[in-house]
């Protein structure tokens, strides 16, 4: 095994980042994490890695989400902690994300693991996109390795400064811990839509809630955290509809057995307008590959012709016409078949 590495976190929320952190506790003899708490409802994710003797965890600070310009007197914290401990020998350093690559760069004597799985300049303007894009090429360039959730990620934005040599493909696949199993059989009562995870997308959510409305023959189970004026949004949706029901934060993978047996669809309609949602591929995918539950995405997509290529559901457009006129024609039989279609895959497809 390899002596140390020090990690650097947005967040030990993110089940993500603590598996590649369980990863990296086989290949190291002592594991040092630096993350962060976020401004949203913890459900300790990240206890899973007590189990790791070899793994220290140090929070250093609060990242509050949108306030980026209040992250540089954190960082400026962080850096004289890491300066104080480990000096200007060398070290072996991995991070997540672009603005804690870019803190990275100010540490001395480092080899830095950097990886990406998202592509947060694709959601500014011009100006600002062009700028933030030639930072994070650069950097990634200087990287000793880039770790890309999705390999279009480095065909569509890094393989012009990145080398083939430095690219690792680490696809956001699920880690079961041993806690969770397949699903055998998939309610066949009604249609049961599940919205699972962070709700970005405030319009689609809307048209989704809409969609639903009164309709006695669909039921849509929200499970998740947010804030804001969308969570109010579906709060009112729960106490007008006897069938949209909010479930509030979860344990991942605890309770991902529990959400999907009560579901019939896993809903994972992303703003297809955006680039870096046409080329991710959301965690969502590898879950309903391994519960068995069919899926449906937005047209114009990655994960959507994913989909479609392993026969697991759907592609539909983002407006209000398409979802609803989906959701309501949708039949108990379409799911089921679709259902034993996922059972007939490989689940090494599926989990880490």
């Amino acid at each position: 095994m390899k002596n140390s590495l020090i990690v650097l976190a947005q967040s030990l929320e993110q089940p993500r980042i603590v598996k590649r952190i369980n990863q990296k506790a086989k290949e190291y003899d002592r594991v040092h994490v630096y993350g962060f708490t976020r401004n949203v409802h913890s459900v300790e994710n990240h206890e899973v890695l007590a189990k790791n003797q070899n793994v220290s965890i140090t929070v250093a600070g609060q990242l509050k989400n949108g306030r980026y310009h209040e992250r540089i007197f954190t960082f400026l914290k962080l850096l004289k902690m890491l300066y104080a401990k480990y000096g200007f020998r060398k070290k072996n350093v991995y991070v997540f994300g672009l603005d804690l690559r870019i803190f990275a760069s100010f540490l001395m004597n480092t080899s830095i693991d950097y990886e990406i799985s998202d592509i947060v300049w694709l959601y500014d303007r011009k100006g600002k996109k062009k700028v933030l894009r030639f930072v994070d090429n650069w950097l990634a360039g200087k990287s000793r390795k880039v770790v890309f959730t999705t390999r279009s990620f480095y065909e569509g934005y890094y393989s012009k400064s990145v080398k083939e040599s430095q690219v690792v493909v680490a696809e956001n696949k699920l880690e079961t811990y041993g806690k969770v199993k397949p699903i055998g059989e998939i309610k066949d009562d009604k249609v049961r839509i599940a919205y699972i995870g962070a709700f970005r997308y405030a319009k689609i959510i809307e048209r989704l809630i809409a969609s639903v409305n009164n309709n006695p023959n669909l039921i849509l189970n929200f499970y998740g955290a947010t804030h804001g004026k969308l969570i109010d949004k579906i709060n009112e949706a729960v106490e007008s509809n006897e069938n949209i029901k909010y479930h509030g934060p979860f344990k991942n993978p605890d309770d991902l057995e529990k959400i999907y047996s009560e579901n019939n669809l896993n809903f994972v309609v992303y703003n297809n307008t955006s680039e870096n949602e046409r080329v991710a591929m959301p965690n969502k995918f590898y879950e309903s590959g391994f519960f068995n539950v069919p899926i449906v995405c937005a047209t114009k997509t990655y994960v959507g012709k994913r989909v479609l290529e392993q026969n697991m559901g759907w592609t539909i457009d983002i407006d209000y016409e398409s979802i609803s006129g989906f959701l309501n024609g949708l039949d108990i039989g379409k799911l089921k078949e679709y259902s034993e279609n996922i059972k007939k895959l490989d689940k090494r497809h599926f989990v880490a």
